[in-house]
């Protein structure tokens, strides 16, 4: 058959269609392993079958984690939301540190609740209201911003720590970056990585100042004492906190300004504002038995035997005194008209000379004045008489 003409054509055919297999086949794989360079180059997965097995199988419950972190996302809506909350914050905390620094340069901050009995402008019973009302607002806000969030941080914290062992297991090119990101201390860059990590938050140095508010345990109500003050002064600060709610207990707390709101304060023995079981219930009743003064009770009784700002050899001014001190100065009577009165009810009638008789010499009363002789020298004369 294979010297016939039919053998010799069947055979060339059969060498043709083996040739064309083979280069078909040839061209297939460089295919396939050119998409394998370019999407290694390019940061996509691997082919499984190019990773060890134990290494694999740490990859795909990496991956499975990371997945599961990311359908825990917040929903669009919900990240909106909290976008304008922190928005609506930072303006509220504007607003009223600019309040603060009018009040303070009226001075309306300088003796806390006995300012009330002092000389202050009529804009500081208004702007102290008013300051109160924005830090009850802030309150709501960070509140609500918290309640917003949720476990955002933690979620993100947990995302961050599987991309980096991803990185670190050579699950890929696309996770190097991670790693390569990674913030690094000190000594992790000097002697690599290590037990040693980089500071936190925490290691941040904080203000050193302190806002310090009076707060009624009964109810939770609480009022600024010093809006900037230090550590050292808490205990006077305290003080001023008793004196100015005789009736019902109440607790000095501090927290940090700034940085930090009510909801961080943290009374001088060591509890939290958050933590107390009266937090905030003010704002949800009211309670007629707690106040700061008894019922029937006027401000000036309830804080008379608490004032201990009054020292010896200051002028108290009286209920009469300070009618008389508040009418126009026309009205008022003059110091020379009261004394003039005092002299002539004390001196006894005149028996003097008339007006010009030079003075005497010696340890003598002589009278100088008007006519009507109402004004009287008693003493020795010291100048020589012309």
């Amino acid at each position: 058959m294979a010297g016939t003409p039919h053998g010799a054509a069947a055979g060339r055919d059969l060498e043709s269609m083996t040739r064309h297999r083979i280069v078909t086949l040839a061209g297939a794989l460089a295919a396939l392993l050119g998409a394998c360079f370019c999407a290694a180059a390019q940061g996509f997965p691997v082919p499984p079958g190019s990773i060890p097995g134990a290494q694999q199988q740490a990859c795909i419950r990496l991956e499975s984690q990371l997945a599961a972190i990311g359908r825990g996302h917040l929903d669009p809506t919900r990240a909106a939301q909290i976008s304008r909350n922190e928005d609506m914050l930072r303006r509220q905390q504007a607003d009223r540190d600019r309040t603060v620094t009018r009040s303070r340069r009226l001075g309306c901050e300088s003796s806390g609740f006995f300012s009330l009995f002092s000389n202050q402008p009529a804009e500081c019973g208004p702007l102290a209201k008013q300051i109160q009302q924005m830090h009850g607002t802030i309150d709501r806000t960070m509140m609500e911003l918290q309640r917003l969030q949720g476990g955002t941080a933690d979620r993100e914290s947990q995302r961050r720590s599987v991309l980096i062992a991803l990185a670190q297991n050579d699950c890929g090119p696309q996770y190097r970056t991670t790693e390569a990101n990674r913030p690094r201390g000190l000594f992790e860059s000097l002697f690599g990585p290590g037990e040693i990590t980089s500071p936190g938050p925490a290691d941040v140095p904080q203000s050193s100042n302190y806002r310090t508010l009076c707060v009624r345990t009964c109810d939770g109500y609480y009022w600024p004492i010093s809006f900037s003050t230090v550590p050292g002064r808490f205990q006077g600060d305290a003080k001023i906190c008793q004196r100015m709610c005789p009736a019902a207990p109440v607790v000095l707390f501090t927290h940090r300004n700034p940085g930090e709101d009510v909801a961080q304060a943290v009374s001088l023995g060591g509890q939290t504002y958050s933590d107390m079981p009266n937090a905030f219930l003010y704002r949800k009743q009211f309670n007629s038995a707690c106040s700061c003064r008894r019922a029937g009770e006027t401000w000036a009784r309830a804080l008379q035997h608490l004032d201990d700002t009054i020292e010896r050899g200051d002028i108290v001014v009286t209920e009469e005194r300070a009618k008389q001190l508040s009418k126009p100065r026309e009205q008022r009577p003059s110091r020379a008209s009261t004394r003039g009165r005092g002299e002539t009810e004390s001196a006894p009638p005149s028996d003097t000379g008339p007006v010009g008789t030079p003075p005497q010499r010696g340890n003598v009363s002589s009278e100088a004045g008007n006519a009507d002789g109402k004004v009287r020298n008693v003493g020795p004369t010291f100048l020589p008489a012309h």
